[in-house]
């Protein structure tokens, strides 16, 4: 008797894509292929010649020998050109994972990590050999109009269940989009468990993000009820930021990529706050830093399309603005109190 973790690995299908002359530009696929061709791919000649050529050319050969490698798109498959309307099938229960930018030694910690856990299906090492790239099969499925602002949005929680939580901002949210190209390169010690069992997990739903940044639970800050006075005024201020802060890394970690840029000067909202909670500063600039980052995949590719100095220029430039909530928790009775007895 076939297994149900077998079915769902014979069902996953992938438009297959070569052209010397384009490389990663191409748009018409050749074929549509199953897993086992995937495979066959992987191990032929061809393939195995172009990878051992990348690995001892310079960088300019390599981004040249790269466009000698055929590549797929993972969630599916696409006809007649590669574009989300045209999708004509879709692997709803496969996690594809490129990690990228690692050093040599964390190369094969990442690959020992993910060949050690039971529901990944294949791990290979990427074709300039810096990065890993694998398909991790799940119980859920995900929606496939939604499928990049779902396993982005799951990006942390994935890595998590993974044991990749060190590697997380290594994680290529690109590779998330069905018409992103896979490349395919030989590694002789190229992992394959087709009996894999599917990660079991429950995925964050993805909802347009609409932001507002005030928007807290006054019952966690001691707002709703003056009598909560065991609360000291720092602790309410500092909870009050928590909240605003996480608002707007949730709406940065499902801002759509045409969006992305033009948002990072949302920062300035919470920075022109800050005058109530100077000693916050650090902590809540470096966590929204990581989060405009982790819009672009990797810290890396977020400082090529000029992030940081974006960030630095709306966080140093941000006016000085009254808050009234904060305003409310200072007028508490309690704090007058205080600060009349302390004077």
């Amino acid at each position: 008797m076939v297994s149900s973790n077998i079915k769902l690995v014979e069902q996953l299908t992938f438009s297959l894509f070569y052209d010397v002359s384009k490389g990663i530009k191409t748009t018409h696929p050749s074929s549509a292929i199953n897993f086992k061709k995937l495979v066959e791919i992987y191990n032929s000649k061809l393939v195995q010649q172009v990878t051992n050529e990348i690995k001892t050319a310079d960088e300019t050969t390599k981004k040249e020998l790269k466009k000698q490698l055929p590549f797929i798109t993972p969630y599916g498959t696409f006809s007649p050109s590669r574009s989300n309307v045209n999708m004509t099938s879709f692997n709803s229960h496969l996690l594809c994972l490129d990690i990228d930018g690692l050093k040599e030694n964390e190369v094969q910690l990442v690959k020992f990590i993910l060949t050690s856990n039971h529901s990944t299906l294949l791990c290979a090492i990427s074709p300039r050999g810096r990065g890993i790239k694998a398909f991790v099969m799940m119980k859920p499925v995900i929606p496939q109009d939604e499928c990049y602002n779902t396993l982005k949005l799951n990006k942390n929680h994935l890595a998590s269940l993974l044991g990749l939580d060190q590697f997380v901002s290594k994680i290529d949210l690109a590779q998330f989009k069905p018409t992103q190209p896979f490349f395919i390169a030989h590694d002789p010690e190229m992992y394959v468990n087709e009996n894999c069992t599917p990660l079991a997990l429950r995925l964050i739903t993805y909802t347009p993000p609409v932001l507002n940044i005030e928007k807290v639970n006054f019952e966690l800050i001691g707002l709703a009820k003056h009598s909560d006075f065991e609360q000291p005024i720092n602790y309410r201020i500092k909870r009050y930021f928590e909240s605003a802060t996480n608002n707007l890394i949730k709406f940065f970690a499902v801002c759509s990529e045409g969006q992305r840029h033009q948002s990072i000067i949302k920062v300035q909202t919470i920075a022109s706050w800050l005058h109530y909670a100077p000693s916050l500063e650090h902590d809540i600039k470096t966590q929204l830093y990581n989060a405009c980052c982790d819009m672009y995949g990797t810290e890396k590719q977020a400082i090529e399309n000029n992030v940081q100095k974006s960030f630095e220029r709306a966080w140093n430039t941000a006016p000085i603005r009254q808050n009234m909530t904060i305003e409310q928790i200072l007028a508490d009775p309690y704090y007058s109190f205080i600060k009349h007895y302390n004077t």
